[in-house]
């Protein structure tokens, strides 16, 4: 038991590392490098906008639960959190183009109810 406990505060004291950054896309943005985040963080964020490039920090589970459960309110940004050293490498929020419009064809194509049809007076 002691042996556990202390294992897992030694492993504790490591700090998390995460590219932090911000830049016009992925590429530019991770040639800035990664950093290890401050003891509180225990995750690691990438933020998308549409057109407004990449951002990648240090952050917190709880921000990244609210942040999936809640969704990301601002339209056109994708966030993505993971939980080990240098995960936000890739840009795994990254938009797709038109992908709104094809998640709701794909959307509409496959829902089960009949679609209804109005008559004008």
């Amino acid at each position: 038991m002691h042996l556990v406990l202390t294992l897992s505060l030694s492993h504790r004291g490591e700090a998390l590392k995460c590219y932090t950054c911000m830049g016009s896309n992925n590429d530019d943005c991770n040639r800035q490098g990664s950093k290890s985040c401050p003891s509180y963080s225990d995750a690691c964020a990438v933020v998308v906008g549409h057109d407004s490039g990449v951002m990648k920090s240090c952050s917190y589970k709880s921000f990244c639960s609210q942040a999936s459960s809640q969704g990301y309110r601002a339209p056109g940004v994708r966030v993505h959190c993971c939980y080990s050293d240098d995960c936000n490498i890739k840009s795994f929020a990254s938009p797709l183009p038109g992908f709104s419009f094809w998640l709701l064809s794909f959307l509409l194509l496959f829902e089960k109810k009949p679609l209804t049809r109005c008559s004008l007076p």
